[in-house]
């Protein structure tokens, strides 16, 4: 089983690209590194809290452990495995992908690794498989041969003896731009490069291309010798996923397929009982051979041959086994001092899924505009990406240039505002064509979602690839900027959604493990915590965590709310129907905020000693300065939605609320220099980095939404305040900024999660700052984060949650880092990016 195994730490190696390697990677934006990086720091998932944190949530601890014993031998299904936590891998790539249709995730130095077919679930313990490589075979004009795999071995399974991993790392340099990487191999020995060039059509407003199972590879060869040179490279991939159990799912059959466009070997299997087909094809018919061998053997004769005949026609291409893998392999003479290059597709069909529970099946997005029942869908997907591969590669220039070219926006915030997207393929994100099924199954799904659905398809992605919860809405509020710019529709259906399952009631009992008390799973009239458990059973039960009764919390509701307002003006532009949607939900979210939620008729919500809200280790008394400000920024658009519906009774009521909230929100937290944490708790005086989240979040849809809500010099202080506090003091800029630091100049360790970095926090704070025109401190705040994950901790693609200012981080492949694209719109309102 190809598993990961502990790499031993190495010694960092000092390397910076020479102006020939940035002609070799055809760039110089994105994460570039050599083969043999490692990370400057060592780092550990979190397990380590303080005594004093653990004494305060023992019975919670009580609770969750007494759970995780029942459910041991069904751990890999739980929500959240809190003991367990995943390990990063210091060798990740730019994934393989589009969205919705699965994922298969890169070695930067070659191979693959990580699937995520399985809807919803990530297979993070997989390793790069050994089966699946490009092998290059050259041969000199005397005969002279060498055949080596491109990649680097770390296989310790007894398969495939006679395969040569013999080139160096530092004879590997990498560039990762999402959807996108380029990869040099340069063998020396024969005064040979080669660059691979991985695409994925991830393409703004493209919603077919954007969800296909596919992912082009552009092999260029290039001859610096003063010889020619005979050259072949064979991409190989065998069935499953690259663990034991998917390996050994019944019979494989392979089929060979060639059109006048392209020739290929399909390999039709099954993964976790879906039907599945691989394909691996090229653009170079004449040129191409193809065959099938076994991936569990001891030697292999698809090498033998390759390195006697430079080819593969000697070989079987058709077969059937238990375990299968097929080659594709083309060939090129190249004349001294010249180079050639053509293309290679590799999909995986997998047209029909079911989550863990299989109590429903679904087909994916694509399969609007390809027959799922076709024998040859695989083949005819590969030659539709072969034959726009241009198209592709110029539409994504276009999309990307536009901010790869600004002069004014540093270089890592190019690599991080596109590499940062890896989650729109990699998080375990589904994306499903509509089904008539539905309606009668979800009777809270209206009619205006599924004709939005039948357009759009239904879209979910985890919260974590350990976290396994979909669409966990108090974190999609931060995540959603990305999908807000660049798939308007898909985050308009994801919104829909929410307010049809704001009527949902799901009455079974549960006991939570927080507080402990027993509540239904789904309060009606509350917008969800997620949609559900991959490992269970999504959308048919929604609220797999059970951490504490989010009907609850205080701001599932309220980013509801801000979000309408935010589709409604940007992404709806201001459609009435819509408005018709939504408001109902709107004005029921208010009245009970102002019935319920304020308990002395002020007309501003207080915290009741809970954590309830999206920092749910971190509890909060009486009015808070996060909860506050998302009720402020709530009523602000309740506002101008009755506006809007000629509701002169909501106008009244809540204009009356905002001016009475808004004179409480300044006299009850107001310090002189920042807004204090809350009233009462632990950590009330302390400052926090999210402390006017809901001031954000209105400024990002339109200044004018903040003009008089609060006073500018406050604004202004506290944005001072937490700069000098929580990003300057706690690390001298290098790790983002803090939750909470205490006012004098100590990280709050009252609560877990208070002494967290969170990533995405700190990107909508980066983004906060540019919206004051504080442009240096935004950059400088967010260029911490993305250092300390991708150059100096070895966690590119895989952004965790948190950092911790020593040692440890928490929760990755995490979806709130998405919020870097919220600096992408602050910046765009102050006209960057004009070209566009």
């Amino acid at each position: 089983m190809d598993v990961d195994t502990e790499t031993p730490a190495s010694t960092p190696r000092q390397w910076t690209p020479s102006e020939q390697d940035v002609i070799d990677l055809e760039g110089e934006y994105g994460w570039i590194a050599r083969g043999d990086k490692r990370p400057v720091e060592k780092r550990l998932p979190f397990n380590r809290p303080k005594l004093m944190q653990v004494y305060r949530v023992l019975p919670f601890v009580a609770r969750y452990a007494r759970y995780w014993v029942r459910n041991y031998n069904n751990r890999d299904r739980l929500f959240i495995n809190t003991f367990e936590p995943l390990k990063h891998k210091h060798t990740y790539g730019v994934p393989c992908g589009t969205i919705g249709s699965g994922s298969i995730g890169r070695d930067f130095r070659g191979g693959f690794c990580k699937f995520g077919l399985k809807p919803g679930l990530v297979e993070h313990h997989v390793k790069a498989v050994k089966a699946n490589q490009f092998i290059l075979t050259l041969r000199k004009s005397d005969g002279e041969t060498k055949q080596l795999v491109l990649g680097v071995n770390e296989h310790h399974v007894n398969q495939l003896n006679n395969w040569k991993f013999g080139i160096e790392e530092e004879n590997i340099i990498y560039r990762g731009l999402y959807p996108r990487s380029w990869t040099v191999y340069k063998i020396s020995s024969h005064n040979v490069k080669v660059v691979i060039t991985q695409t994925s059509p991830v393409i703004p407003n493209n919603y077919k291309d954007s969800s296909l199972p596919v992912t082009l590879f552009h092999f260029k060869i290039i001859n610096e010798s003063n010889e020619d040179i005979e050259a072949a490279i064979t991409f190989t991939f065998r069935n499953g996923t690259g663990c034991k159990k998917t390996q050994s799912e019944g019979m494989c059959k392979s089929l060979q397929i060639t059109s006048p466009s392209a020739k290929g070997l399909m390999l039709k299997h099954e993964i976790a009982g879906m039907d599945t087909t691989y394909c691996v094809m090229s653009s170079d018919v004449d040129a191409t051979s193809v065959a099938a061998f076994d991936p569990n053997a001891l030697e292999c004769k698809l090498w033998d041959s390759l390195e006697q005949n430079m080819n593969l026609n000697e070989l079987e291409a058709e077969s059937e086994a238990t375990h299968l893998a097929v080659a594709c392999s083309t060939y090129k003479h190249i004349k001294m001092r010249e180079s050639t290059s053509f293309d290679h597709a590799l999909v995986w069909h997998m047209p029909k899924v079911h989550f863990t529970s299989k109590k429903r099946s679904y087909k994916r997005y694509y399969t609007k505009f390809f027959d799922d029942e076709a024998p040859d869908t695989a083949f005819d997907i590969g030659c539709y990406a072969l034959g726009n591969k241009e198209s592709w590669e110029r539409q994504i220039d276009e999309w990307q240039n536009v901010v790869l070219l600004d002069q004014n926006v540093p270089l890592w915030f190019k690599s991080a505002l596109f590499n940062e997207l890896y989650y729109l393929t990699d998080g375990g994100t589904v994306w499903f064509a509509y089904d008539e099924s539905w309606k009668q199954e979800e009777q809270h799904l209206s009619d205006y979602t599924l004709r939005h659905f039948k357009d759009y398809g239904r879209f979910a992605y985890l919260e974590s690839w350990e976290y396994r919860m979909m669409n966990t809405y108090d974190v999609h509020f931060y995540a959603s900027f990305a999908l807000a710019e660049l798939f308007p529709w898909i985050e308009c259906t994801v919104q829909m959604e929410m307010r049809d399952q704001f009527e949902n009631h799901v009455s079974k009992q549960v006991r939570f493990h927080m507080e402990g008390d027993r509540a239904p799973i789904k309060t009606q009239k509350r917008v969800p915590h997620d949609l559900g458990n991959p490992a269970d059973e999504p959308f048919l039960k929604v609220n797999a965590y059970i951490m504490h009764d989010t009907g609850k919390w205080k701001d599932l509701n309220l980013k509801f709310v801000l979000t309408s307002y935010r589709d409604y003006v940007i992404l709806m532009d201001k459609s009435p129907e819509y408005l018709d949607f939504v408001y109902p939900a709107v004005r029921q979210v208010i009245e009970e905020g102002l019935t319920k939620w304020d308990k002395n008729g002020d007309s501003m919500i207080e915290n009741f000693g809970a954590a309830d809200q999206t920092y749910d280790a971190w509890k909060m008394v009486g009015v808070s300065a996060y909860c506050g400000s998302l009720w402020l920024g709530a009523l602000v658009v309740a506002l101008k939605m009755a506006e809007d519906m000629k509701d002169e009774a909501g106008v009244k009521k809540y204009g009356e609320a905002l001016d009475s909230a808004k004179r409480v929100f300044d006299t009850v937290l107001w310090n002189g220099s920042y807004y204090n944490f809350d009233q009462a708790s632990n950590s009330n005086s302390t400052i926090m980095a999210d402390q006017l989240c809901g001031f954000w979040y209105l400024q990002s849809i339109d200044a004018e939404l903040v003009r008089n809500l609060l006073p500018q010099s406050h604004v202004d202080s506290v944005l001072e305040t937490v700069f000098n506090y929580n990003v300057v003091k706690f690390a001298d800029c290098t790790l983002g900024a803090v939750n909470g630091m205490l006012p004098n100049g100590k990280i709050d360790r009252s609560y877990i999660q208070a002494d967290e970095v969170w990533v995405g926090i700190t990107y909508s704070l980066a983004s906060f700052f540019i919206q004051q025109n504080q442009l240096m401190k935004g950059f400088e705040t967010a260029a911490g984060c993305y250092d300390a994950c991708f150059n100096r901790f070895g966690l590119q693609y895989q952004t965790p949650e948190a950092l911790y200012r020593g040692r440890f981080y928490r929760a990755i492949g995490y979806m709130r880092p998405l919020a870097i694209w919220s600096m992408f719109t602050a910046l765009k309102k102050q006209k960057f990016f004009t070209a566009q």
